[in-house]
Parts: structure tokens; C-alpha cells; sequence
């Protein structure tokens, strides 16, 4: 405090001018005026969300990280993408000259994403890049399978006996991961070695374990499976409707400028979550529907919109095709009808239509909680027909937007890592593949077929016609997929298993060979957001051990394999990528160098690239598509007498998806420690429970120990465990393998278990 200006930077930084949190404010009036939370509480107990904005603005190093690093003058920085969720700020790595170790990690205001702002793991989970556990060298396996220990190798004695190993199982027996944390340039080379080298579509990434449902959606309703709109949208429209997604937790400056749009500028805001988020504080109205009837509610607010007068008369007669059909099937869907299934109330569910379909302008924004269910295609419909109905599409200040949880999950899709779609969602047409063949100075060699997605790959390792060699890049099914005990059954039955990543993982640790790759600070190369902008990175440090870009290893690999994939420099794949895929044909390295990130779709080096989708017409032609669903079961599995709770799971602010990363930085780690499984004290004293006591969860599949933590943010009936693993504890071994049958993608989000406290 005696450094302390009372300048109040800090304090506009956390209230009005940028995260508009308010942690913060000026306590006490002369002598005693201070910097301090609500009551003087410590920082830790307070709403503060550790962004670190009130460090980046003060000016007196009265507000300090706690324990500097001890730098040598001078430092450089690094202009670059953060590695964490889809939103895409612009960090700035600050680098020791002397070490060649980052030694921070600030905002970048001229980033047109994050402008200006970061999150906690933004601007201080920069530390796993040179964190020990690194893996520096190639490593082999010695004697048995699975049980032998791993010796190091040269990258020439890793490649060859890749190489030579791999060529048995070309065509279906050969699978590929892409890793959704990897670059645009990293993905795109490795669905190439797939397709052409490996003869096989059996290409996916981490997209079908969280929004293929909405991609699948909205290639079929709109012709694109992208978000239609910019972060700038939102603090443009009078209403948001945040359904199934925690924006606080997983995109923490999206939610800031969320609250911008709702504290500065008046836009209403619908929340759609059985748990109550943080966002509900700002809620206009608060719909707590129950797992898995989305549908229901979805229908009911259309079913209003149409009934009261509010459709965009205009927009559907002109811009659509199939309401008849559509109006068929929801038009008994009522709100008193809806009420039954959702338990929200038919008031509310009118005052929410009302107030979605009304001027200005309303963005749809949701998360894998729509997505994640067996129902997830039929939910994400449902949001679509919504979006249609009322006219919320091609204009600013409205849209959709299915906010991606990776880094460059967007990204990994445009570049083709997909089973069923070559860069830029492009079908497996025979024109199509011509092309790509002829470019790739191989026609007729790319397989027309679709592939397996990755929940069919691992069912497909019990048979002896499935996959029976894998090449994972950045992924780690063993902690991702449902239902992990039978996973890791399935896993085993691989003949031959290849894990290319930066720390050791479950999934590494039965792999044949492991080949390190460098992390996003050790490479150049592009990410792509979730409003769709192709965003620059840069190399800030050298890389660890000898460690290697993951386009640069799978370059070496396929060279060993055929006499293409010459790239010398990354810059080389995208000029590729962008020549063949159109929505990126303008795009190039110099010009993201010259003007920062732009947003496809660019189809010329002249044009500034598209803030918003849909202006003129659909990629499916001139009409988007009403697709009719009804409210189905609610879930594969519902509770019973054994098992009589509910399980959700998420995320939580402090970690990132599995903890791979996040359990490397010390400070992320000290925030959230253990697991905790959050239950309403009702339940908790049910089932003779204490708070902050161990108990232990069951479902039909496994187990796991973890901390109760009681809060009423948990209806009864219910409880909440984040994805991440601490300890020898996730969520994955709780969760049921029943899929959506559109998507294939598991119901993360509901199944059956109880809770039982572990007698000290």
C-alpha cells in the first residue's frame, strides 16, 4: 500500500473499462482510503477471478505477481495466440535474453479478439512450455507391450521404425488423432500423410467430443459450421442467450465483453443452465431447465414467437424452406406443455421468446451442455430453428455462436481434420478430390469414403477388421473418452500405437513410440478462434530438448514414406492450404503480419475478411433449412434407486479441460487442488455427507474420489464434477458411452451415480 497512488486503474480495469468484474473498489474515505475487496476480505476469498487486469494497468508495482521471476536484462517480447480456450487473445511472451525462458506473459491491445484483456491462464498459465516434465527426446519401448520400460532413441531410429511399422496398416486399419492445441499448418499435414501416405479417411480431432453435434447442425441447416458472428456482436444486440456453457469459467474474456454489452449498453440476458453460473448474476431471466429436455424448451420459445406475432415474416418467407413441416411439429409444444418436462415455467419460457425475437438484434451463444447429450444434433436444431424463426441471422448484432473450447479446435476443422471433409469442408466429392489429388501429385490416390470418428475408432479396436494402428498428435483419449476403463481395455488391443505430445500422458504411457513436439511458444504457425479470425504464432523461445513442430516431424515421417513434403517453414503449408480451400484463399502470412488477424471468410488478397455470415445467403444456397425435432428421451441413462443423482460435468476456471497443461503451473494448481464435486447441502446431508470432507462417487462404470463441496449453485437431485484429473481421479470414469446418433458424440453431460462419504 505504500506504493499505492490510489490512481484507481486497477479499480476501472476490474469494473468499467475492461473485465467488468468488480473485485475491487476504493474503500474508506482521507487517510484510510485503500484499494480493497467487498468486507476487506483476502483477495483469494473474494469474486476475483485472479485475471491479473489490475496488475497490467498499475502503474507503481503496488500490485505485484508474488513471486517474480528473476530476470536478466534485457528481455525481448513476442507478440503471439494464447494456447488455451477458443476465444484467441493476443498475448505478448516477454522473454529473458539470457535464459531464453518466458518470464511473462501481457495483454496485447491491439489484438482485435481479447483487445486488451487475458484470463488467469492467459496471463500466467505460461509456465508448462518449460516445465521439467517435458518429454526432450524420441522414446521407444523395450520388451512387453504396455509394460516395458521406455528407452531413448534418436529421431532417426523413432522415424524408421514408425515408418516401417506403420506401412502395415494402410487403408481402414490405419487411424489419426489431430490435436485441436496444434496449428492450423500442424493439422493440415497430417490429415495430407493420412489421406495420401496411410490411404485412410479415418481422420478426427477433438471437435467430436464437443461441438460436432452444432457443426453437424449447421452444415445442414445453413451449408457452414462455423460461428456466424464477432465477439463485437455481441456488445452490439439487445438480448444474449447463454445456454449450456459457463463463459466466466471457459472463455473468461468473451464473458467480460458479454457483461459490457449487459452493464454498458442495456442488452438483456437470458441464462439457460440447470447449475447457476456466475453469468446469472447479470440475468434478466434464468431458466433452469432440466438435463436433456432442451428440446422442449427450444420448441416452446418458437412455438410463442410464431404464435404471438414475432416471427420475422419477411426472413422466413424469403430466406428459408421447410417452416410448414417445421411448424407441424412444434406447434403443440406449448409452454404449459413444456413447463412439464423442463420444470421451467411457462411465463418465463414466454418472457423468453419475447424477448429474443424482439428488436434489435439477439446472439445465441452455447456450449458443449447443449452439445453433449444423446439428443445434442436435436438440441442444436433447436437453436438453429430459433435463430431462423425470428430472423436472428445476417446482420450485425445478432447470430449464432458455439463457443469452441480449444485453442484451435475452429482451426483444425477448416484444415480438414475430419473424416468426412477435406480442408475448408469440402466434401469427399469426385471434382473435389480431383483437385486436392492433382495438387497433391497424387490423382486418384486420396480415398473417397468417409472415415471413422474417433468414438468409432475406439469401437472399432474389439474387432479384428478395426483399427489396429494409431497415430495420436496432441489428444489423449485415455482421459477424454467415456467411460475410461472400458476405453483402456480397447486401447490395449492396438497392434501398434504412435503419441506425439509435450508432456506424458495416460494415452502415452501404452504407446510403442512417443515423439516429442514443441509447444505453441517453440513454433510459428496460425490458430484460428471461434469468430472464425486466423490469428498469427510465433516462436518466442528455442525448443525444448529435441523437441520438434509437429508439421516438422510428420514432414521427416512421410519422406521416409514417399519423395513429397518438402515444406521448409510453415508459411509454405498455409500458401497450400489457402490455394485450395476458398473461404481462406485471400489469407496469407503477410498480410496476418501486416494487419493482425483476419476473419474467413477471405476469399481475395483485397478483401478485409467477414465480420458476420448469412448477409446475402447460406453456403447451402440461397435458403437455410428448417430441420423439425421432438423432445425424446431426456438421457440413455436416468437415475434409480442406486444410483438417484444426476451427474453433470464442465469446466472450472483454473484448469484446462484434462489438466494436462494446467496441472504444470504452480499457480493455476493452487487455486484447485483437488476434485470437487459440488452437491446441494440438502443432498449432501442426505447422504451423510460433509462439506470439504472425502467421498467417493460410483456409477455403473467406475468410481472416483474427490472433495464434497456444498453449494446451492446445485439443485437437488444433482451434482457437478469438472473434466479435469487430479490425482487418480476424472470424471471420464463415471460418464456412459451412449452416443448421439447424428454425431457420435458420448453424453458427457448426464448419467447416474451416488455419492458415498470414505470413513476417515
Amino acid at each position: 500500500m505504500d506504493a499505492c497512488i490510489l490512481c484507481a486503474r486497477c479499480v476501472n480495469a476490474c469494473q468499467s473499462s475492461h473485465q467488468f468484474i468488480g473485485a475491487i473498489d476504493v474503500l474508506g474515505a482521507g487517510e484510510s482510503a485503500r484499494i480493497a475487496t467487498a468486507a476487506d476480505k483476502p483477495l483469494a476469498e473474494s469474486i476475483c477471478t485472479t485475471c491479473g487486469q489490475c496488475l497490467s494497468v498499475c502503474p507503481t508495482g503496488a500490485i505485484s505477481v508474488k513471486e517474480p521471476p528473476a530476470v536478466a536484462d534485457p528481455t525481448h517480447t513476442v507478440s503471439t495466440t494464447c494456447p488455451y480456450c477458443g476465444v484467441g487473445c493476443g498475448i505478448q511472451l516477454e522473454v529473458d535474453d539470457a535464459t531464453d525462458r518466458i518470464v511473462a506473459s501481457h495483454d496485447d491491445p491491439d489484438n482485435l479478439s481479447s483487445v486488451g484483456m487475458l484470463c488467469v491462464k492467459g496471463r500466467f498459465g505460461y509456465t508448462f512450455a518449460q516445465h521439467p516434465d517435458r518429454i526432450q527426446t524420441p522414446l521407444i519401448r523395450d520388451g512387453e507391450r504396455y509394460t516395458g520400460p521406455f528407452r531413448k532413441a534418436t529421431w532417426d531410429e523413432a522415424l524408421d521404425l514408425v515408418a516401417t511399422r506403420l506401412v502395415e496398416y494402410r487403408g481402414d486399419a490405419f487411424a489419426t488423432l489431430c490435436s485441436a492445441k496444434a496449428t492450423n499448418e500442424d493439422g493440415y499435414v497430417q490429415q495430407k500423410f493420412s489421406r495420401l501416405i496411410m490411404s485412410s479417411n479415418n481422420i478426427d480431432h477433438c471437435t467430436r467430443l464437443c461441438h460436432s453435434p452444432s457443426v453437424e447442425a449447421m452444415l445442414t441447416s445453413l451449408g457452414s459450421g462455423a460461428t456466424s458472428n464477432s465477439y463485437t456482436d455481441y456488445e452490439g444486440a439487445g438480448c444474449l442467450v447463454v445456454i449450456g456453457c459457463d463463459p466466466t469459467s471457459n472463455h473468461p474474456v468473451a464473458a467480460s465483453r458479454m457483461r459490457r454489452a449487459i452493464v454498458e449498453r442495456g442488452a438483456k440476458l437470458i441464462v439457460i443452465n440447470p447449475r447457476r453460473i456466475d453469468m446469472c448474476d447479470y440475468a434478466d431471466l434464468w431458466l433452469r431447465s432440466y438435463p436433456g429436455t432442451d428440446v422442449a424448451l427450444l420448441n416452446a420459445m418458437a412455438q410463442v414467437i410464431v404464435a404471438e406475432g414475432l416471427a420475422d415474416a419477411d426472413f422466413v418467407a424469403n430466406r428459408t424452406e421447410g417452416y410448414d413441416d417445421w411448424l407441424s411439429v412444434i406447434e403443440a409444444d406449448t409452454p404449459e406443455h413444456a413447463a412439464t418436462i423442463t420444470g421451467v415455467s411457462a411465463d418465463d419460457i414466454r418472457d423468453a421468446a419475447r424477448m429474443f425475437a424482439r428488436p434489435p438484434g439477439s446472439c445465441l451463444i452455447w456450449g458443449m451442455g447443449i452439445t453433449q447429450h444423446t439428443n445434442g444434433t436435436a438440441n442444436a436444431h433447436g437453436l438453429l430453428n430459433l435463430a431462423l424463426v425470428a430472423g436472428q441471422l445476417g446482420r450485425r448484432g445478432s447470430g449464432i455462436s458455439p463457443l469452441r473450447g480449444q485453442n484451435n479446435v475452429q482451426g483444425c476443422g477448416d484444415a480438414g481434420c475430419l473424416p468426412n471433409s477435406l480442408p475448408g469442408y469440402q466434401g469427399l466429392r469426385p471434382d473435389t478430390l480431383v483437385r486436392f489429388g492433382d495438387a497433391w501429385g497424387a490423382p486418384g490416390r486420396i480415398p473417397d469414403a468417409a472415415g471413422l470418428v474417433v468414438t468409432e475408432m475406439v469401437e472399432s479396436m474389439e474387432r479384428d477388421d478395426g483399427v489396429r494402428a494409431m497415430y495420436i498428435t496432441g489428444e489423449n483419449p485415455l482421459l477424454s473418452e467415456p467411460d475410461l476403463n472400458r476405453a483402456d481395455e480397447l486401447f490395449r488391443r492396438l497392434d501398434f500405437l504412435v503419441v506425439q505430445d509435450i508432456f506424458m500422458h495416460e494415452t502415452a504411457q501404452l504407446a510403442d513410440v512417443i515423439l516429442p513436439a514443441t509447444s505453441f511458444a517453440e513454433k510459428d504457425g496460425t490458430f484460428t478462434n471461434s469468430e472464425r479470425r486466423v490469428q498469427r504464432v510465433r516462436q518466442a523461445i528455442p525448443p525444448v530438448g529435441d523437441s520438434r513442430p509437429d508439421w516438422d516431424i510428420v514432414c521427416d515421417l512421410a519422406r521416409r514414406m514417399c519423395d513429397k513434403f518438402t515444406y521448409q517453414h510453415p508459411s509454405q503449408i498455409f500458401d497450400e492450404m489457402a490455394q485450395l480451400t476458398p473461404i481462406m484463399s485471400g489469407i496469407s502470412y503477410q498480410r496476418l503480419d501486416a494487419e493482425g488477424g483476419i476473419q474467413w471468410p477471405c476469399p481475395s488478397p483485397e478483401h478485409p475478411g467477414t465480420t458476420y455470415l448469412y448477409a446475402d445467403d447460406f453456403p447451402r444456397g440461397d435458403r437455410a433449412k428448417f430441420v423439425a425435432f421432438e423432445q425424446g428421451a431426456v438421457a440413455a441413462e436416468t437415475p434409480s434407486d442406486r444410483f438417484p443423482l444426476v451427474l453433470n460435468t464442465g469446466r472450472v476456471l483454473y484448469h484446462w479441460h484434462g489438466g494436462t497443461i494446467t496441472r504444470r503451473v504452480d499457480g493455476l494448481m493452487a487455486r484447485t487442488p483437488s476434485l470437487e464435486v459440488s452437491i446441494n447441502p440438502q443432498d449432501g446431508e442426505r447422504f451423510g455427507l460433509r462439506d470439504g470432507a472425502d467421498v467417493q462417487v460410483r456409477s455403473r462404470r467406475g468410481s472416483l474420489t474427490g472433495v464434497a463441496r456444498y453449494t446451492y449453485r446445485m439443485r437437488t437431485g444433482e451434482i457437478f464434477i469438472p473434466f479435469v484429473r487430479l490425482g487418480d481421479s476424472a470424471a471420464n470414469f463415471l460418464t456412459n458411452a451412449a452416443y448421439d446418433p447424428e454425431s457420435h458424440i458420448p453424453e458427457y453431460k448426464v448419467c447416474a451415480v451416488r455419492v458415498e462419504p470414505i470413513e476417515p
